[in-house]
């Protein structure tokens, strides 16, 4: 099986929600576009064990960007649980 280049994206960011169950990745693309990949966490539970947990997507692709700065400011202003995220000044 070899790797499918075209769709190759690299993750450069990841802005969490304050509770950790909810993040925005910024993805940069092979074509050089920015998206955000918004998610949330999940547990799926059996007879009270955990069979399987993980971050699932809650959008394919959230819009389309020129840069990374413009992504997070993009995030920030649509997903009002980043609001209250602590953020590093750049």
């Amino acid at each position: 099986m070899r790797t499918d280049l075209t769709n190759a994206e690299e993750t450069l960011k990841v802005l969490e929600a304050n509770d950790g169950l909810k993040r925005v990745r910024i993805v940069q693309r092979s074509d050089a576009v920015y998206v955000l990949r918004p998610e949330e966490w999940y547990q799926d539970v059996f007879e009270g064990e955990i069979v399987a947990e993980g971050w699932k997507p809650t959008y394919c692709n959230f819009g389309l960007f020129g840069s990374a700065d413009l992504a997070e400011s993009e995030a920030i202003a649509s997903f009002d649980w980043l609001v209250h995220s602590p953020r590093k000044n750049a």
